[in-house]
């Protein structure tokens, strides 16, 4: 787990709500809390009961057809970004928000290729990054849920590592 305060929020802000940046969109949203004059809440897991099991596979489909596999627990950050962005605009800044993303299933498939840990896909419940904004400052913490105990911390520092290469690829400064 590290904590991540960004020192160049409005950019940050940018990515994270702009249309044209679409930086997080492949993130899965776990949960959004936005504090304005009302407090909203989006919970990011799928109602599953809402669908029919022919509008599932065209979601299905449609994850396919831009390289993306359909996450039947939690929506894209990108499907809710401009509900957020309507909450969050307009003449003041928010009270607070936090915004929880998790991995997608195939980002986390593509980052464990690359890891020699002995922790196994099966036994990985998320790997998460927790954005929140306080009135004053802004800050990214990421954490790892495993469904098992290990002693092993290689995949949590090389989590902490991949996000912040990820940052700094889109030029988040960050103490």
């Amino acid at each position: 787990m590290r904590m991540f305060v960004i020192k160049n929020t409005a950019m940050f802000m940018t990515g994270l709500l702009s249309e044209k940046e679409a930086v997080f969109d492949r993130f899965l949203l776990n949960e959004a809390v936005i504090m304005m004059g009302n407090t909203y809440t989006v919970d990011g897991h799928i109602n599953r009961d809402f669908y029919t099991e022919e509008e599932i596979e065209i979601l299905k489909q449609q994850s396919a057809d831009n390289g993306l596999i359909f996450s039947e627990e939690m929506i894209r950050w990108g499907s809710v970004r401009n509900f957020c962005y309507e909450c969050i605009r307009g003449k003041k800044t928010p009270l607070a928000f936090r915004i929880v993303f998790c991995l997608s299933p195939e980002n986390t498939a593509r980052f464990l290729s690359g890891l020699d840990t002995s922790v196994s896909p099966e036994q990985i419940g998320s790997l998460n990054v927790n954005i929140k904004y306080d009135g004053s400052a802004l800050s990214c913490t990421t954490a790892v849920s495993l469904k098992i105990f290990t002693m092993d911390k290689s995949l949590e520092h090389a989590w902490d590592e991949m996000f912040s290469r990820f940052l700094t690829a889109h030029g988040y400064e960050y103490d």
